[in-house]
């Protein structure tokens, strides 16, 4: 999976490319379409423990051939394009992260929550998250603009942005920040933005393109022992010592 930004982020100075546009990842993909529910928010409500985010079950999208799976396993429902346009206006609007498929073309588009996502969970448990995190973008503040009412560390849902104590303004934390957009349209100030990165990720074409990268880069026991010094080290050094319990 990756991260990509919520529409009402992206301006056109942005020159987002296609593979970041989630309304055309939609329009481009294969037929057909399927929602389904959530299985992460499905997870915690069976452990009683409802999402904080919304109460809506069915989120997440399968386009093509794996639309053809879930349908055939029952586990989802065919819709009409207009029908995941409005769908995800309304994730969109309730300040979901999209996170579809690290591919160029989508097999899935998911909508996640800071609360029930295994994805956004992981991400709270390492100190520099961005080390291992596909984004091209990062929210910015206009420090002349805001006002330090927090809607934007509340929207958050990787706690990448707050209020500072010293300043009284928000601050971004540009190694939790996945570049989601969802604080941008509800800052009333309007002193968030998204900028792109200057070294564009592009994601693999296909799944089999993404599984060959994958194994290529596949780590021995050596890779691992560092990997995880690594994450030590980072933990000390960025203050968080808490994740490494």
């Amino acid at each position: 999976m990756r991260t990509i930004p919520i529409a009402e982020s992206i301006q056109p100075r942005h020159q987002a490319s296609t593979f970041d546009e989630v309304a055309l990842l939609l329009r481009t993909a294969d037929a057909p379409y399927a929602i389904f529910e959530c299985i992460c928010r499905q997870k915690k409500a069976l452990a009683g423990r409802n999402c904080q985010l919304t109460d809506r079950k069915e989120t997440c999208y399968a386009v093509g051939h794996m639309a053809e799976a879930v349908l055939r396993c029952g586990v989802g429902r065919e819709i009409t394009l207009d029908e995941s346009l409005s769908i995800l206006e309304l994730n969109q609007k309730e300040g979901m992260v999209l996170q579809p498929s690290n591919t160029q073309k989508a097999e899935f588009i998911c909508s996640c929550c800071g609360c029930c996502c295994g994805m956004l969970g992981l991400q709270k448990h390492l100190p520099k998250p961005l080390d291992f995190w596909a984004a091209n973008f990062f929210a910015l503040v206009d420090a002349d603009a805001c006002n330090g009412c927090g809607v934007c560390a509340k929207r958050c849902q990787v706690g990448a942005a707050r209020v500072a104590e010293t300043t009284g303004q928000s601050a971004i934390d540009l190694n939790r920040c996945i570049g989601c957009g969802v604080c941008v349209p509800t800052c009333l100030k309007k002193a968030l933005s998204l900028q792109k990165k200057p070294v564009e990720t592009r994601p693999p074409q296909t799944r089999e393109d993404l599984y060959e990268r994958i194994m290529a880069h596949k780590k021995g026991r050596l890779g691992k022992m560092k990997l995880a010094g690594k994450l030590v080290i980072d933990a000390i050094r960025t203050g968080q010592t808490h994740l490494l319990k």
